[in-house]
This record gives structure tokens, C-alpha cells and sequence, in this order.
């Protein structure tokens, strides 16, 4: 372990005696782990949070859509529908489901004297709040009761009422004007912020019976359905909705389903799968940049070697084994290109950050964020092409005969 230490010092001596050589010589590593790191920070940081975002919906949601599969089978369907009255079928019929809310969705311009907002309006139920993990904080839902009777009462968010230019305070119980029908405000979303440039609190919820009343009733027939399994029983609320869906929709034996059901962890895995896959090309392409890198630091080392041949003579007469000639050459090989791996995670990380700044001026964009094992394997890649590179020159200087080293000018 002395010996390592020895070697270390003696390699960052000769670093600190040629530092714009040194420097030089790993740019090819420098730029290669930078480049990487710059672009795992970005990825992963928009990764983790969009799986930070599903999770907080609740691991054991998932999402059933209508779906016409391709080919024949698909064609002969005839019209795909999803209802309300299959939302109710799921939460009421299905054990290992907690609850099901269908949920149709709109744009639509929301009035307040003279005011107006563009809010993306879900017609759903109560439920909603649960399946979608999005709660009333102040004031209060529809009830059952207002869905079955058509009620027109809505729920507003943070952003909608900003750009109503109110406050909760003045609007709530009021009536605000949507599609020409007048709706009292009965109720205000908690603040969920911003993803990706794109507002969580421009959501304004309606009775879909009273959707279906103004924006027609083929939309109580065409629904998404969101539902929240049972702690742990995920895959059977899952099987059972299947199940039952295939029931309502007279689906036998090898019929296709007509409809998709996706759970919030085929959401997750997804994410990290797409995260995986960005990272593995990058780790690919850079292994060119780091090839160079390693003929660059096989380079230096060689006119090292034969820069310091009497030092090699020196050493040899008084005693070094060519085995510590040896390991001090490719010590300072590897401490080159860990040094230049360290610049590397550095510059990095910067040139993530500066990436993320210059995209937030336009989008909101999460941090940026750089995993452990990305450094690990950017410093371990960084070290095993150091040893690579400096095995050749070490094995050179090792042969070195003493006394014709001792003579070499």
C-alpha cells in the first residue's frame, strides 16, 4: 500500500511538472465522460421526476382506455365504447378495486367579468379525487347527488383563478360562464405546480353527466376510467376488470379485448427503461472518445518513458525490480486518466446544470441529476482505459536494460 501511495505522488509530481501536457493528454477522456454525464444528468433528472410524478399517484392506479386492436379482429369490433357505466361496473363489482372514476377531458374557456381562462376540464366524479391522488382543499366536490342530477357546479384550480385575476376568497360561490352555461364554483384544487413547462393547476372539474349535457352524450360513451386498486392486490383488480369489461362487452373465448388497461408500474418501468436505453447508447458512442483518450495517454507515456530513461537506470541500479518500474508507469497511466474522469464528472455536471437553465428559460425542466453508479462506472471506465493505455509504455520501461539506460542521453 506504501508503494502505491510512492507511486501516486511521483505521478502527480510528473502531472504537476508538465500540466499543459497532462491536460493535453486527457481532453479525449475529459470530453468523453463530460459529455456523458452532462446528458445521464439531464435524462435522469427528467426521469426521476416523472417517476416521482406517478408514484405520488399511487403505485397501484392503473388506466383503462378503448382500444381497437389492428388487423381483421379489430375491424370487425365494430364501434369501441368505454362508459361511465363501466367505471361504476369496476369500482362496484370488482373486490380488490377501491374505486373507478371515469373521466372525459376538454379545453375550454372559463369567464368571470370580462376575464377568461383556458382550463383543461375533466368531467368525472367524486371518486376522481382518489384515483388521481388530486384533492379539493378548500370548499368542495359535486357530490353523487349533483352527478345525477346534472348538476352545474365546478371545481377550479390555482392557475385558472390567477388568470380570472380573483382570488378563492372572491370567486368561490360565484358563477363563471363555460361553453355559454353558467357554473357556481363550489370548490378549489390543491396546488400540484408545473411539470415540464406544462401547469398542474390549470384542471377545472364538472359532473360528467353535466359534460355529457353540454358537449353531447357520446362523451359518457367514450371515457378513460382511472382506477385504485387495494393495497397489494393490484394485479387482481387488474385480472378482475378485465374480466368483467370482456363480460360487458360481449368478448368470447379469442376475441381481442377492446380496450387497453395500463398499470402506474408499466408507467414507471417505461421511464426508466427509455432512461436506461439513452444511457447505454451514450456509453457506446463514448467508448470512441475514450479509444482516443487511451492512444493519447499510450502517447505520453511513451515519450515519458523515454524521457526519464536514465531515471529508469537510476532506479534499476539502485535496487527497483522491474515489477516496481512497472507499477509505477502504470499507476501514473491510471492516475492520468482518473484525473481526467474526475475533470470529466465536473465539467459534467456544469454543462448539465448550464443545459437544464437554458431549457428552463423556456419549458419549466426538473433538476438535473447525476446517479452514483454513473459516476462509478464513468471513473471506472476512465481508470481501465489508463490501465490499458499505460500497459505497453510500463512493460517498455520495465525491459529497460539499466546500463543502457544509464548511458542513454
Amino acid at each position: 500500500m506504501t508503494l502505491v501511495v510512492e507511486n501516486v505522488k511521483i505521478a502527480t509530481a510528473e502531472l504537476r511538472a508538465n500540466p499543459f501536457r497532462s491536460a493535453l493528454t486527457t481532453l479525449g477522456i475529459i470530453i468523453a465522460v463530460s459529455a456523458v454525464i452532462a446528458v445521464v444528468s439531464i435524462v435522469h433528472g427528467a426521469s426521476k421526476f416523472m417517476i416521482n410524478y406517478f408514484e405520488s399517484l399511487g403505485s397501484n392506479s392503473f388506466y383503462v382506455f378503448g382500444h381497437r386492436p389492428q388487423g381483421d379482429a379489430g375491424r370487425r369490433l365494430g364501434h369501441i365504447q368505454l362508459t361511465v357505466e363501466d367505471a361504476l361496473a369496476i369500482e362496484g363489482r370488482c373486490s380488490a378495486v377501491a374505486a373507478a372514476s371515469p373521466v372525459t377531458e376538454l379545453n375550454g374557456a372559463i369567464v368571470w367579468h370580462g376575464a377568461e381562462s383556458t382550463a383543461r376540464v375533466h368531467g368525472t366524479v367524486p371518486s376522481f379525487q382518489r384515483t388521481r391522488n388530486v384533492y379539493v382543499d378548500d370548499g368542495r366536490i359535486f357530490s353523487p347527488v349533483d352527478v345525477e342530477h346534472r348538476e352545474n357546479l365546478i371545481v377550479l384550480g390555482d392557475e385558472t383563478i390567477k388568470e380570472l385575476n380573483t382570488t378563492r376568497a372572491k370567486i368561490l360561490g360565484e358563477t363563471v360562464r363555460l361553453r355559454g352555461e353558467a357554473f357556481k364554483v363550489c370548490g378549489f384544487l390543491e396546488h400540484k405546480g408545473s411539470a415540464f413547462g406544462e401547469s398542474q393547476d390549470d384542471m377545472a372539474l364538472i359532473p360528467i353527466s353535466t359534460a355529457a349535457k353540454i358537449w353531447g352524450s357520446w362523451r359518457a360513451r367514450h371515457v378513460m376510467i382511472i382506477a385504485q386498486a387495494k393495497p397489494g392486490q393490484t394485479a387482481e383488480a387488474v385480472d378482475q376488470a378485465t374480466w368483467l369489461l370482456r363480460l360487458r362487452h360481449n368478448r368470447h373465448g379469442g376475441d381481442p379485448d377492446d380496450f387497453k388497461i395500463f398499470t402506474q408500474d408499466q408507467f414507471i418501468d417505461g421511464f426508466r427503461q427509455f432512461s436506461l436505453m439513452i444511457t447505454g447508447l451514450l456509453f457506446g458512442i463514448v467508448g470512441v472518445s475514450l479509444l482516443v483518450g487511451g492512444v493519447g495517454i499510450m502517447n505520453i507515456m511513451l515519450v515519458s518513458v523515454s524521457e526519464r530513461t536514465r531515471e529508469i537506470g537510476v532506479r534499476k541500479a539502485l535496487g527497483a525490480k522491474n515489477r516496481d518500474i512497472l507499477s509505477q508507469f502504470l499507476i501514473e497511466a491510471i492516475t492520468l486518466a482518473v484525473l481526467g474522469g474526475l475533470f470529466g464528472l465536473l465539467l459534467g455536471y456544469l454543462g448539465g446544470l448550464l443545459a437544464r437553465e437554458a431549457i428552463s428559460v423556456w419549458v419549466d425542466f426538473p433538476p438535473v441529476y447525476v446517479p452514483p453508479w454513473a459516476v462509478m462506472l464513468s471513473l471506472s471506465f476512465s481508470a481501465a482505459v489508463g490501465l490499458i493505455s499505460g500497459l505497453y509504455p510500463a512493460w517498455k520501461a520495465a525491459r529497460l536494460d539499466p546500463i543502457e539506460a544509464l548511458r542513454y542521453e
